[in-house]
């Protein structure tokens, strides 16, 4: 199946322009979090987590005034089904691990004698407390972190060469970043769905990457004397309709995750949605650029198919 027949793109032609926004909203972002830091979901700073059930549907604004006067900062969430009539109560870490279950009670009671005429038939909580939390913390990061190292040890054996796997680290850690400071700018959690979807992003883009460097590979033996640049941009146009299909149908569905999903998981959905348009274009515009760019610098002289095998 073909979208474009025969694309005949420039797409490295324009690679100043696509790096120079990439910067921009790395910048953007880091320079965001560096003043502000990121919002940490209960798992990652500790807190209690709180799903209450009430008897009839809830009114938020009603449960958050109740909740906000015995733990000022609470987040209010719609949680499941609506019909169900829960609400998901998140409290920040105020105190020892001994006493995180006490704001719990505060605001189950505060519920009760503030919105009586809609009470909380059925509740249960989660308690994380701070140590677990800064630990659930340096795990994602190694995690994270090992990811990355092990697809570059696998793309650079693979492809028979560093400059691969470098270009592949360093287009989904370009989209790791990039999604992080899209989550702190428009205020949304980190939370364990957050770094379930960092990490899909993580498998997703690198095999975007991998699809136009095998297509890549395949026309370096043929074409030999031509220029680097040339063969991989006829190589993204060979893969410009599985890109297009692949990509667009994932971003639909998580694009109706996001719309239609609740709020429990809108934060996994938004990493989805902007992770899936990030790194189709850092495949293009990020991995392959610097292919070209190491190339030409190792060997000194402008670049050619047979300099990159």
């Amino acid at each position: 199946m073909e979208i474009l027949r025969n694309p005949n793109y420039d797409f490295l032609g324009r690679t100043r322009l696509w790096v120079a926004i990439s910067l921009a909203m790395l910048l953007v972002g880091m320079a965001y979090i560096a003043k502000n830091g990121l919002h940490y979901g209960v798992e990652f700073q500790g807190g209690t987590q709180i799903i209450a059930k009430f008897r009839s549907r809830p009114e938020i604004d009603k449960v958050r005034s109740a909740a906000e006067k015995v733990s000022p900062g609470v987040v209010i969430q719609t949680y499941d089904d609506p019909a169900l009539n829960q609400v998901l109560i998140r409290l920040g870490n105020t105190g020892e691990a001994a006493e995180l279950s006490h704001p719990a009670r505060d605001v189950l009671k505060a519920l009760a004698d503030q919105y009586g005429q809609n009470p909380v038939v059925e509740s249960s909580s989660d308690i994380v407390g701070p140590i677990v939390g800064a630990e659930l913390r340096r795990k994602a990061v190694m995690l994270t972190c090992l990811g990355l190292l092990f697809q570059l040890i696998y793309i650079a054996f693979r492809f028979n060469g560093a400059v691969w796997g470098t270009a592949a680290t360093i287009a989904v850690l370009h989209d790791v970043m990039v999604t992080l400071g899209f989550l702190a700018i428009c205020g949304y959690e980190i939370t364990l769905n957050v770094i379930a979807a960092l990490l899909t992003l993580v498998g997703y883009s690198v095999n975007d990457t991998i699809v136009i460097f095998d297509r890549v590979r395949e026309n370096l033996r043929q074409r030999r004397k031509e220029p680097l640049t040339k063969v991989i941009n006829d190589s993204i146009n060979q893969t410009l309709s599985r890109t297009l299909i692949s990509s667009g149908t994932t971003f639909l569905s998580v694009l109706a995750l996001y719309l239609l999903g609740g709020e429990v998981l809108r934060g996994f959905a938004f990493a989805m949605v902007v992770g899936i348009v990030v790194g189709t274009y850092s495949t293009i515009y990020i991995a392959s650029p610097v292919v070209v760019w190491w190339q030409s610098i190792s060997q000194k002289r402008p670049p050619t198919a047979k300099a990159a095998l």
